[in-house]
């Protein structure tokens, strides 16, 4: 069934389209500037019309600081106005005197930042030091990093005149290569509307480096910089389209638009668009429907996972789509799982895709994190997401091609593997679901035959994988799994271990239950003087639903591998943290004595 299918469906793929379309939305968006976003969405509109979607929307959300989705505010629009540039003005190379140039690249420029005054600023650049924000005023700050908000938000009260940062770790696979620093906000990735702001600059390592030996010898360095930045209230969009099927119900694939690499993620986009176009010439008979979403990563997803504009049952996401690591670096391929608070069937269909027609590749299955690419997967948003990738780390968001450009012949490969993934979701009969039954349950169990699992390890896997095989019950109304008798075989005998300590034992008697979807995060409904960082575990929060303690949450996700073991201090400052956000009614609690 998987073979012939995948011959049919790669006979229709088009690899000249798939990378025309990537390059294209790469050239609309790589200076990251919202002005442009307008252009490559409408561009996109017309790539999934003429794919042969249908119900094609560009859905406007503001971007102005303010406006939220879940507990998520979206960012302001940004962009900078014309070239920026920072400037050594004391004793340096004549021919070497500009160390970043937007008009050289882009990503010089860091997006949200803020703009010098008019004709620029000028000043002695100094090391960041973290104790003494004071001593920054009037200065020029370098930073080694992303200078996100407990760096940038100081400096800027303390009246720096900007910061110069790089990534010199990255900086030692290529030196020449620049980082793009998004993420810079401390409730959330971005600033909000009312914080402070600094022009921001990202050079690379080979310019930080001869800064860095001027600094260490001495010498001072003097800087000018003029950023012609601004953020001010628009707009940012989602793109979505289906392929109808007979049902409304949908299966997504969704992919972040709005970052300036190809494979981060403009191949995402394109491939995406090239998967319908194959279903729909295919002549596939679809039981149920195929959806795309296009959006702002995170922030603009989550919008219309929230939104009543979708049927959307199950997803896949496409981020860091055919990355060069895999080939260049051996990493293999990721498929994220569901997340243990809402197990998934697909889980298990891809890896039989992959064993029937890719047999070669190299799979490593890695546990859901709830993470940005993955958060579909809360219950309190209802939308299982698989994310099929090939790790980044540790050149994320770097210029080098090693992460900038896109593994063709691997999206070529894995285009037809994704229709294929698609096909059978969408168009298998009630009898072929029963055929391919054993074999999602044989895939299922795999995890579950290790002598050296704890007996609370092995309840986790065993609960974990009849959940996924239940689920399919969902898809596959009428369908029977035996989903327990699947697993009742590897099941060891369970008894739950007592409290540990006095905050376990407290831990015990808590229950709390979410009042609202999306992890905290802006801290929305939180006066601003009263926000505060939270250290909360993804897993474990979205375990929270008042049918389980704490410590059951704490253990599931301890168990899952996705949380540390807490202290009696951390668990402290865990139940810390639920109370505030019950504060403010993110949450709420009761007790249940023993």
């Amino acid at each position: 069934m998987f073979k012939t299918l995948f011959d049919r469906l790669a006979a229709l793929y088009s690899p000249e389209k798939f990378r025309e379309n990537t390059l294209k939305i790469y050239e609309l968006e790589k200076s990251v500037c919202s002005c442009d976003f307008e252009r490559s969405t409408a561009f996109i509109v017309s790539l999934l019309k003429e794919a042969g979607f249908s119900d094609v929307r560009r859905i406007s959300h503001p971007a102005d600081g303010v406006t939220s989705a879940a507990d998520s505010i979206m960012p302001e629009a940004w962009e900078f106005t014309k070239r920026s540039t920072l400037e050594v003005i004391s004793d340096w190379p004549e021919n070497e005197r500009f160390i970043a140039d937007t008009d050289e690249i882009a990503i010089a420029a860091v997006p949200g930042c803020g703009p010098t005054p008019p004709g620029g600023a000028t000043g002695e650049l100094v090391m960041y030091d973290p104790e003494h924000p004071e001593n920054a005023a009037g200065k020029w700050v370098f930073y080694n990093g992303t200078p996100r908000g407990k760096v940038y938000f100081p400096l800027a009260r303390a009246g720096a005149l900007g910061i110069v940062s790089t990534n010199l770790e990255m900086g030692k696979y290529n030196p020449d290569a620049t980082c793009w620093m998004n993420g810079v906000g401390h409730f959330g990735w971005y600033r909000l509307k009312d914080e402070p702001q600094l022009p921001m600059f990202s050079i690379t390592a080979r310019r930080a480096n001869a800064l860095l030996a001027r600094l260490e010898a001495g010498e001072k360095v003097i800087l000018h910089g003029e950023m012609y930045a601004r953020n001010y209230n628009g707009n940012i969009y989602t793109v979505t389209g289906v392929i109808p099927g007979e049902s409304e119900e949908e299966f997504a694939l969704v992919s972040h638009m709005y970052e300036p690499f190809p494979a981060d993620d403009a191949s995402g986009v394109a491939a995406a668009v090239e998967i319908g176009r194959i279903l729909r010439e295919s002549g596939i008979k679809l039981k149920k429907s195929l959806r795309v979403v296009f959006s702002m990563e995170y922030y603009g997803t989550m919008a219309f996972f929230l939104s009543k504009e979708h049927h959307i049952k199950l997803a896949l996401n496409m981020d860091d789509f055919a990355p060069m690591t895999y080939k260049q670096l051996d990493y293999p391929l990721e498929w994220r799982t569901s997340s243990v608070a809402l197990p998934c069937f697909g889980d298990l269909l891809m890896l039989r895709v992959f064993e029937c027609c890719a047999p070669d590749m190299r799979i490593a299955v890695k546990p859901g994190t709830l993470s940005d690419d993955t958060f579909g997967g809360e219950p309190s948003i209802g939308i299982p997401t698989n994310w099929l990738w090939a790790d980044v780390d540790p050149f994320h968001h770097f210029s080098d091609p090693v992460f900038n450009d896109v593994d063709w012949e691997l999206g070529n490969r894995l285009i037809p593997l994704i229709s294929v993934y698609a096909a059978v979701l969408l168009g298998s009969t009630f009898e072929q679901w029963q055929k391919l039954l054993p074999e999602l349950k044989r895939i299922a169990v795999l995890p579950l035959a290790f002598a050296q699992d704890t007996a609370a390890v092995r309840k986790f896997k065993c609960d974990f994988a009849a959940a996924q095989l239940r689920s399919l019950e969902n898809w596959v109304p009428g369908l029977e799994s035996g989903a327990e008798q699947a697993v009742c075989y590897f099941r060891k005998p369970f008894c739950e271990v007592p409290p540990e300590n006095p905050a376990e034992e407290e831990a015990a008697k808590l229950y709390f239950k979410r009042l609202s979807p999306g992890m905290p995060w802006s801290l929305v409904r939180v006066p601003y003087p009263e926000k505060r960082v939270l250290n909360i575990n993804h897993t474990q929060y979205a375990l929270l639903d008042g049918t389980r303690s704490l410590l059951e949450t704490i253990r599931i996700a301890h168990n899952a591998g996705m949380m540390a073991k807490l202290s009696e201090q951390g668990l402290k400052r865990l139940i810390s943290d639920l109370y505030y956000l019950e504060k403010y009614g993110y949450l709420s609690s009761f007790r249940k004595e023993a």
